[in-house]
């Protein structure tokens, strides 16, 4: 269009290049397109700025947003409340309160108002923070201002509750939903199916999963995921594998991550056999096995003590394409040092490093714990070192057993001032 001379680019075409920039998250892109609009015959206007303020807020980078606002203004473009929603859900994000109040409150001083999708913006992002009250206040403000509270009020209200572990606020506000009718969805019930889960009350999750049919709502993939998962960390596995099969005869089919909670599941209940027949299952129905897949398998063989097993199928996995990552590595890190195996351990340590899978502060810290257990002090002395000139430090049980060490005088007090430091 450009080089044609024909046709020449209108606003509407900046615009429409700059909010697709700004979808593939190419900021800089965007801005270059608003200066070319500056410097010819089109001019950037509200849609423009915002676009691209919205565009820079969602990826933290709130003091070019910020810039770009002042920016705006000078050139007397006025502010909408997109552009305010979007500078709150920034800094919120940052969790910069009063910054987001005085935005709130300079809007509202410029006569422009606060919609549902700006309170929206300030519920999920205190209920994240765990300020479920201050949640509640802004609801409250909402209802006052004439704003109805919509779905994802409620739910991001019910899933505060829910992080902080206190479900009879979160079922009330459930039941809020339910009593206005089809506010309720399916993300909803799952949010309540999870919160129950993580605070061990299945039967209360297992309740709502049971309600979803009678609201006319269908359990998804997610649901079943997080039930399941329930069930197999209250170690209730013949529950979790009957609702496996109902699942799939429900015509709702298990992803990857279906399988892999039950596999965990099946391992952390001693079922070994029956988890290795799901890989097999998996592996006949042409799914795409992960190294997260065989590092379950892995930890579930070492825990059951048959670490030639894990052994055997860790180094079989080059053979599958794959490669352990830090997480595979420090399963059978751990595993050798309960076997007292240190020399494997080690070896399996710098064997990390040069196939250019970098050690974390739980591989450290496993194989320092192993090596002071089993009496090699000297070794896990220098391991100690190694870990704090790496920028990683000593968890609580680590610390135990470095103190124990210190009491009895068998560490070199050349390393407590880098102990102390970590």
């Amino acid at each position: 269009m450009v080089e044609g001379g024909h046709c020449k680019p209108s606003d509407v075409t900046y615009n429409t290049l700059i909010k697709g920039f700004c979808m593939m998250g190419n900021n800089s892109a965007a801005i270059r397109l608003l200066r070319k609009m500056e410097r010819g015959a089109c001019k950037p206007d509200i849609f423009t700025y915002t676009t691209i303020i919205d565009s820079l807020c969602k990826d933290t980078l709130v003091g070019d947003a910020m810039n770009l606002f002042s920016e705006m203004i000078s050139r007397g473009i006025a502010p909408n409340v997109i552009t305010y929603t979007s500078l709150i859900d920034g800094v919120c994000k940052l969790g910069k309160w009063k910054e987001a109040t005085r935005l709130l409150n300079e809007m509202v001083s410029q006569n422009i108002f606060p919609n549902v999708y700006t309170f929206n913006v300030l519920v999920d992002s205190l209920c994240k923070e765990g300020m479920v009250l201050d949640a509640e206040s802004v609801v409250q403000m909402m209802i006052q201002r004439d704003v109805e509270p919509n779905v994802i009020t409620y739910s991001s209200l019910m899933d505060g509750y829910c992080l902080r572990g206190e479900m009879n606020e979160a079922r009330q506000v459930f039941d809020l939903m339910v009593s206005k009718g089809s506010m309720v969805n399916v993300h909803s019930c799952n949010i309540l199916i999870n919160g129950y889960c993580k605070h061990k009350k299945i039967d209360e999750a297992k309740k709502v999963f049971q309600e979803m049919p009678c609201m006319e709502l269908l359990p998804d993939t997610v649901s079943y995921n997080t039930l399941i998962d329930g069930f197999c960390k209250a170690g209730r596995i013949g529950e979790a594998k009957k609702l496996f099969s109902e699942m799939q005869g429900c015509g709702q089919l298990p992803n990857v991550r279906t399988y892999i909670i039950l596999l965990d599941g099946l391992c952390s209940n001693q079922q070994l056999s029956k988890a290795i027949e799901l890989v097999r299952e998996m592996e006949g129905k042409k799914m795409e096995l992960d190294i997260v897949i065989f590092t379950v398998l892995i930890e579930g063989l070492c825990k059951a003590g048959n670490i030639e097993s894990a052994k055997n199928l860790f180094c079989g996995l080059s053979s599958k394409g794959l490669h352990p990552n830090v997480r595979t590595y420090n399963v059978m890190i751990q595993a050798l040092c309960d076997e007292g195996l240190l020399v494997e351990a080690k070896q399996l340590l710098r064997e990390m490093e040069e196939r250019g899978c970098s050690p974390d502060g739980w591989t450290y810290n496993i194989i320092i714990r192993g090596f002071i257990n089993n009496k090699e002090t000297s070794w896990a002395m220098g391991l100690i070192q190694e870990m704090v000139e790496r920028g990683f430090s000593a968890d609580a049980s680590t610390m135990e057993l470095i103190i124990d060490l210190l009491s009895k005088d068998k560490i070199d007090p050349a390393l407590l001032p880098l102990i102390n430091d970590s």
